[in-house]
């Protein structure tokens, strides 16, 4: 079935959930209707119940009543009012949303309405033909919503559902939503001990306990490694500047979250950094620069400030302490492809290593007026963004309106093991900001040239990566970046001095990745308790090796590794153990040829 016949029984579905809910309560209250779209995976209408309070208690009787509507098999039939009769209609019916929403339809538009049985809504649709053909659905939750999305408006009741053309279809999807849950990063950020929050410190602001600090630092090395590779040099800034500084980058309009103050000792207007590009630009700019030393590329992982509303934060997914593996590079026009390629080709390596399959969204501008630069320049950006994706063979699609304010952007979308597709990496070419700042190079012939700039963030925000990471593993996170690699455990008190022979050998264990040498990280557990208990907990803190250690392990000089994910075990002779972890643990991150190249 098309994606549009399939949107059709999903807007029809908010229309007859409407009208099921219409004839269920309109003889207690009055019923007001806002507005019902199709969405992803189903369908919503905001309704006031005005004194009448919804819960998920009452979808059984909507569900009912919605059977009923959808057995009759009434046709859903298309009408137009003029704005005076439509207006008469909105009034006679005291639905004061439709009034608001007619009377801001321009005076040129169509005013349509579309009917099922005795229940009547102003709507553009499109639906299907009759209510018997909407396929399988099913309420599934109940929030609040601002009409509008206006927080100082009326606080409406939002009704979700899920459709599909099938029943199959239908519980897949379900099915997959309780995996969700199992995956959620909250819950098993909280149960591995990565991170927390506090409301003393406030929401959105995450902080990182010694094993999430661990994880952060593998995964920004991981990410940087690649920048440096291509002779990437990192910089550091502060996280406060000037708020000219923004107005002159053009991102003070941008940005109306920007965090503001004004200092009582100096008076300077200053606010916490929304963006790094603007100090990375007046680096380029310290100093004179010749055509011979571009590309200039900076790299630097550092944190952003955005005041999100406290309604929209949640987990890692959006905070206000954003961390940003960024990096800029002021390069020639000609020198455009090849940074792109070189960025492309390691968004393209990274996420094959943590086994997640990429495309591409080309994030290019809508007819707003909120983007800085020409019309020229961005169809000439535009052009440049989109011959590079077919160059370099990546599946990619155009979203219109998506673009930067200074810039197109090629924004990497990421399919995780449920299917689902998160933004992650992204590359932008930016031709205004250069311009703004009145950034230049000396070209060959002596002549004052304005170098073209690139944004780059490999794994984009940290924390939305470690989120998206936490749920594509489950928490089963691939040896080489797991907080903690393996955990000794021992049998009984009697083998305290093997564990530790164990330990040494552990503790001497060196691992090299990216072109950097790493220390196994380990704990022993060689507490009183019993053997299951510890194994149990290991394996809930998802520790890839563990390590079992008792009476015939010491005399054979051995131990007993265990593989927590799957519970295979095998004995491992005392003089193997350093090369068994080494193999097991790289193996995790390079391919099989690399593997034993490094070995060569």
């Amino acid at each position: 079935m098309s994606e549009e016949l399939v949107m059709k029984q999903r807007h029809s579905l908010s229309h007859i959930m409407a009208a099921a809910i219409k004839n269920l309560y309109s003889g207690t209250t009055t019923v007001q209707f806002g507005v019902g779209p199709a969405i992803d995976n189903g369908f919503y209408y905001d309704v006031d119940f005005g004194d009448v309070k919804i819960s998920e208690e009452d979808f059984k009787k909507i569900e009912k009543e919605m059977r009923k509507i959808i057995n009759k098999d009434l046709p859903i039939t298309y009408s137009e009012r003029s704005r005076e009769e439509a207006l008469a209609w909105a009034e006679e019916n005291g639905q004061k949303f439709k009034t608001e929403l007619i009377n801001d339809l321009p005076e040129d538009e169509t005013i349509s309405f579309y009917t099922l049985g005795d229940f009547e809504d102003l709507c553009k649709g499109p639906h299907v033909e009759s209510t018997g053909k909407v396929g399988a659905f099913k309420l599934e939750k109940v929030a609040g919503a601002y009409w509008r999305g206006d927080e100082k408006r009326e606080m409406l009741t939002r009704i979700y559902g899920l459709a599909f053309e099938t029943e199959d279809e239908l519980k897949e999807y379900e099915k997959k939503q309780e995996e969700a849950k199992k995956r959620d990063h909250r819950k098993l950020g909280k149960e591995l001990g990565l991170f927390c929050f506090s409301e003393l410190v406030g929401s959105g602001l995450p902080m990182y306990t010694p094993r999430g600090t661990v994880l952060r630092d593998m995964l920004n090395d991981f990410a940087q490694s690649y920048r440096i590779k291509n002779g990437y040099q990192k910089v550091c800034i502060p996280h406060i500047a000037l708020v000219d500084l923004y107005k002159t980058s053009g991102h003070y309009e941008k940005f109306p979250e920007m965090l503001q103050f004004t200092s009582q000792e100096s008076g300077d207007h200053l606010a916490l950094k929304p963006v790094n590009c603007p100090h990375h630009t007046q680096i380029f700019a310290s100093q004179p620069r010749s055509y011979k030393e571009m590309p200039v590329k900076f790299l630097e992982t550092t944190m952003v400030y955005r005041d999100e509303r406290k309604g929209e934060l949640g987990g890692l997914s959006r905070v206000r302490s954003i961390t940003q593996d960024d990096s800029h590079v002021f390069c020639t026009e000609d020198q455009i492809g090849q940074i792109f390629g070189e960025l492309i080709a390691s968004a393209k390596d990274l996420y094959a290593r943590i086994d997640m399959k990429l495309r591409l969204r080309l994030s290019f501008r809508d007819d707003g007026d909120g983007y800085t630069g020409t019309p020229e320049m961005w169809e000439k950006a535009e052009s440049a963004i989109q011959a590079m994706a077919e160059e370099h063979k990546i599946e990619y699609f155009i979203g219109i309106g998506e673009a930067a304010m200074y810039g197109p952007k090629m924004d990497f979308m990421a399919a995780d093991a449920l299917g689902r597709e998160w933004q992650v990496a992204t590359v932008q070419l930016d031709y205004a900001t250069p311009s703004r700042f009145g950034l230049e190079y000396t070209d060959v012939d002596g002549s004052k040239k304005t170098p073209v700039m690139i944004h780059c963030a490999l794994v984009g925000s940290l924390e939305r990566f470690m989120s998206v990471l936490i749920e594509h593993t489950a928490g089963w996170f691939p040896a080489w970046m797991a907080p903690e690699q393996t955990r000794v455990l021992t049998l009984n008190d009697d083998v305290k001095d093997y564990a530790k022979t164990v330990e040494d050998v552990v503790k001497s264990t060196k691992i090299f990745l990216f072109n950097k040498t790493y220390d196994v990280r380990y704990t022993v557990d060689d507490r009183n308790e019993s053997l299951g208990k510890k194994i149990r907990e290991a394996t809930k803190m998802k520790i890839p090796f563990i390590l079992i250690v008792g009476p015939k392990d010491a005399e054979a000089k051995q131990v007993s590794v265990r593989w927590s994910e799957s519970g295979e075990e095998t004995k491992i002779g005392l003089k193997d153990l350093k090369e068994f972890l080494i193999e097991n643990i790289e193996r995790s991150f390079y391919t099989d040829e690399e593997f034993f190249d490094l070995k060569d």
